[in-house]
């Protein structure tokens, strides 16, 4: 008389691409037939659809399959072969130890590999080990065939966002099979975008804020993060290089989107560890924070939350909205935001006048962009230069003579700067005429630079209680 047998259909396939799991369905049909001839019945099906078996730190239908064999809810489990239930030895000796307590079975499609027997272990071993040595030689060939593509500058996988795949074609009209990344068109100029933004000083934080708010599409997601920005913003990709395995190898043959002195200038930005992820530029939040001046002893005024008071006849409490207080003598407190207002009305007003269009005539904008881009690439290739020698790609003795030179080409940089520099944030102010909408579209960084290069705000002090006076915020231009 026939045993009675729960069985269980276990299929697996490393990857999916076109997620309609037609391996594993076929591999399902395979499976029932098997059991059909075995006269077991199939009371469950485990399947992991896209997931390796060597790569993937779980494989969750897998775990599934295992429990189930430990609370004895199936006795038995069919597999297309022992390469589709593991290609490590180790995962079959979990097998084989779960089949001497609990007596299960196991049957494959190409037949052959049991477990009920100690020979049939042995043979299972022995199926095992040579699965998992072709894993390893497969391995092996994958990981040269891919680096003598990137070592061509060839790209692999999927097409970076700001970028599409074309397929090219030869003069006698013969499509490659060799892809090529060119530029697309939309999400390109985003990531160029970003990246003239990042090295004007803006936060990553501020960048996906905006993109967001102009509905641009994320590269998988809607909505876009700082994260993945910083990831896009470091790929030696965008400016033509290939990399295989964190390493630049050379030049790709993905058209860049800008250059390598752009790149290096990026690297050494984000990377910086004196930079916080989700501020750049000045650490102060508010717009008169340590810009303004205490009128009783010239001291620096910042930014506090409001203070809580009780009322001495209802007992009533209520918060103060925040002021700017004095860092020193903590005798003068004025509202914040009353104080903000006054000053940026007082900017949009000068800033609309019609000689406000030369503040930035003076100095040449060509070649103080010039100056300040050398500044900044050589300051990228100092950083460069320190890695090097911490990984000991260089000895002492280049990496002295190399930061010397770069140090006085830096100074040199920064002299034809000092000669060179327009008032570009200015500028930026006064174009078009839309003052007041072009101060609103600044950071707030920028903004303080604005306040910095302008005026100097001195905050006079007043009598308790008093109601806002904007004569006590006094205000002197600087030439």
């Amino acid at each position: 008389m026939m045993q009675y047998m729960r069985a269980g259909i276990y299929a697996r396939i490393s990857e999916d691409a076109g997620g309609k799991a037609l391996g594993v369905g076929r591999q399902k049909k395979d499976c029932e037939k098997v059991a059909r001839e075995k006269g077991w019945d199939v009371v469950a099906y485990y399947v992991d659809n896209d997931v390796s078996a060597t790569r993937s730190k779980r494989r969750p239908e897998y775990e599934r399959m295992l429990a189930d064999i430990a609370l004895r809810r199936i006795d038995a489990v069919v597999i297309y072969s022992i390469d589709r239930l593991t290609r490590r030895p180790a995962e079959l000796e979990v097998i084989i130890a779960l089949a001497d307590v609990y007596d299960f079975q196991m049957a494959t499609v190409s037949g052959g590999i049991h477990i009920a027997t100690q020979e049939d272990r042995m043979l299972a071993r022995t199926m095992g080990a040579l699965a998992s040595y072709e894993t390893s030689k497969m391995s092996q060939r994958l990981k040269r065939k891919f680096l003598e593509k990137a070592e061509l500058g060839e790209p692999h996988g999927f097409s970076p966002y700001g970028y599409t795949r074309v397929q090219p074609v030869d003069v006698n009209g013969i499509t490659s099979r060799i892809g090529r990344d060119i530029i697309h068109q939309e999400h390109g100029e985003i990531v160029r975008e970003a990246a003239r933004r990042t090295l004007k000083g803006e936060s990553l934080r501020s960048i996906v804020t905006d993109f967001n708010v102009r509905s641009i599409h994320g590269p998988k997601a809607v909505k876009w993060n700082s994260t993945i920005l910083r990831q896009i913003l470091l790929r030696p990709t965008n400016a033509g290089l290939r990399q295989y395995q964190g390493k630049v190898l050379g030049p790709s043959t993905t058209e860049p989107l800008y250059d390598t002195a752009t790149h290096d200038r990026l690297v050494a930005l984000l990377k910086d560890p004196s930079r916080r992820s989700n501020f750049s530029g000045s650490s102060y939040k508010y717009l008169l924070s340590g810009l303004a001046i205490c009128g009783l002893c010239d001291g620096p005024m910042r930014r506090q939350i409001g203070r809580e008071v009780v009322s001495k006849r209802t007992g009533a409490i209520k918060r103060q909205p925040p002021s700017y207080n004095c860092a020193d003598c903590y005798k003068v407190r004025r509202h914040q935001e009353a104080v903000d207002e006054l000053i940026v009305e007082l900017i949009i007003a000068r800033l609309s006048m019609p000689d406000a269009a030369t503040f930035h005539q003076t100095g040449d904008s060509v070649l103080a962009d010039e100056a300040q881009a050398s500044i900044e690439a050589i300051d990228a290739k100092l950083v460069l230069l320190v890695d090097r020698f911490t990984d000991d790609l260089c000895t002492a003795e280049q990496f002295k003579w190399g930061t010397e030179k770069l140090r006085l080409r830096r100074a040199d940089a920064e002299r034809k700067l000092d000669g060179a520099r327009p008032r570009t944030l200015l500028s930026s102010l006064t174009d078009g005429g839309a003052v007041r909408e072009n101060w609103g579209a600044l950071p707030i960084d920028a903004q303080r630079d604005v306040v910095t290069d302008l005026l100097t705000v001195t905050i006079l002090p007043a009598g308790s209680g008093k109601r806002f006076d904007p004569d006590l915020i006094e205000v002197k231009w600087k030439d």
